[in-house]
């Protein structure tokens, strides 16, 4: 072991922090097929894996940012989110045991008895019936030895005939990945690389931002030719021609908006660009379009946003505001709150300077942050969403004639798929790939660039 592991103290403390179904999660990511998940057993579960790992601060940082406790990671570890993924290396969770997690959270009650209903003739009833969440039931189906990192097709299935094709294309991008093993991985069986699903990771951690893709929560590598077509078959969403729907552009720092303007125009969509607006300017102005018989009519919507921001907020022109949380912006354009959107592509583009020192503006909660990071809790969670969001030091704003690198790349990306008629999330790979080298060539002006989508067929905006 390189270095001395977190202290049986500091663990035994994260285990009593942990609620129930957080112990059950942690026991499941650290590779325990048993179905207990009492404190002692947690306790000895985690300092197993903690003193089989070579990197063991590393681990308890990982697991802590995969449980969604940034509390206990502030509490107990020192440190934020954005500290454990400059310092991961070779990622040390396993990839097949994230996804199992992230679908757990995104199974319905009613998802789960179908599952539990179809697996019948596979596992016993008493053990179905004692089964409380998604996760109860790989175990079970581990032990018969039905499910395995690479024994995913059971699941694949059972996902299709409960009507959860989402959740099945996932599965199915993590099986098309070519296997990998970490040194964690070499000896500590269940941990690899976190969060596989149709995702997107650059390779050097300390230089390139994270990029994630996917229907879902999830975060992995850079995509194999496999994965990029995975959903080729996919039948595309049909644009107006001439008119292909809405592009609203918030412009809240004087930088890129015009451009924006112009690329989108470009691409044949009305667009509305408003400058320098403030929080309460930013939310009137949204809602007006709610409701926007121009909505009714359009193909897609497009939603631009150019601020300064706080972990989850846009602060816009505001020095001093609790902000607009990033998922209520998604949350506005709804099929419920937005009904001239259903069924239509909505695409989100935010970038935003964040404010330094990197803390909450007066007024916000630091009780949000418990919730995930930035990306983690913004997952758009309706069909036909994509949502992009890159975040850079508001230090940038201060050179000389300064341009966002990643609306650079995003709107090079849009123009060049205009010969190449490349979808939407392929196009993204470019700008993924535009941001990384940038990051290499420029490692005080990073990039961090999040990107999830929902969208139920390709895209072409072109």
């Amino acid at each position: 072991m390189s270095s001395p592991g977190p202290s049986l103290v500091l663990l035994c403390q994260l285990v009593e922090d942990l609620s129930e179904s957080e112990r059950r999660t942690l026991v499941f990511l650290c590779g325990s097929r048993e179905s207990e998940h009492s404190p002692a057993h947690a306790r000895g579960v985690l300092e197993g894996a903690v003193r089989s790992s070579e990197r063991p601060g590393q681990v308890v940082k990982e697991l802590l940012v995969q449980l969604r406790r940034l509390d206990l990671l502030r509490k107990l570890c020192h440190c934020g989110r954005d500290e454990v993924e400059r310092q991961r290396g070779a990622h040390l969770l396993s990839a097949y045991r994230v996804l199992m997690v992230d679908l757990s959270q995104d199974l319905t009650t009613e998802d789960l008895n179908q599952l539990k209903f179809l697996l019948g003739g596979v596992l016993p009833r008493d053990r179905l019936d004692r089964a409380k969440c998604f996760l109860d039931v790989i175990t079970e189906l581990e032990k018969q030895d039905e499910v395995s990192s690479d024994r995913l097709d059971l699941i694949e299935r059972c996902l299709r005939d409960v009507n959860r094709q989402d959740l099945a294309k996932r599965v199915r991008c993590l099986t098309n990945r070519v296997p990998e093993q970490t040194q964690v991985q070499r000896s500590c069986r269940p941990f690899s690389s976190p969060r596989p699903v149709q995702a997107l990771n650059c390779h050097q951690q300390n230089t390139r931002p994270a990029l994630f893709l996917h229907n879902s929560p999830g975060r992995s590598r850079q995509p194999t030719q496999r994965e990029t077509s995975c959903s080729n078959h996919l039948e595309h969403y049909r644009l107006d021609t001439n008119n292909r729907g809405v592009c609203v552009i918030i412009d809240c720092v004087g930088q890129d908006g015009e451009l924006l303007e112009q690329t989108f125009q470009n691409l044949h969509f009305s667009v509305v660009l408003h400058r320098w607006l403030s929080v309460g300017d930013c939310q009137s102005t949204l809602r007006s379009l709610q409701q926007s018989p121009l909505l009714r009519s359009a193909s897609a919507f497009v939603c631009c946003v150019i601020s300064r921001g706080t972990q989850f907020h846009l602060l816009a022109t505001d020095a001093r505001s609790a902000g607009l949380h990033l998922d209520s912006l998604r949350r506005m354009f709804t099929p419920e709150n937005c009904p001239g959107l259903a069924g239509k592509p909505k695409l989100f583009f935010i970038q935003t300077y964040s404010v330094s020192p990197y803390e909450p503006a007066a007024g916000y909660s630091e009780d949000l942050e418990t919730d995930g990071f930035p990306g983690q809790s913004l997952v758009p969670t309706d069909a036909d969403v994509f949502w992009s969001h890159c975040w850079t030091s508001e230090t940038q704003l201060q050179s000389a004639g300064h341009h966002s690198q990643y609306l650079r790349a995003l709107m090079g990306a849009l123009q060049a798929g205009r010969a190449r008629r490349s979808h939407l999330v392929d196009l993204h790979l470019r700008v993924n790939a535009d941001v990384c080298d940038h990051n290499q060539r420029n490692p005080s002006e990073q990039y961090h660039l999040d990107l999830r989508h929902t969208l139920r067929k390709n895209l072409y905006l072109h």
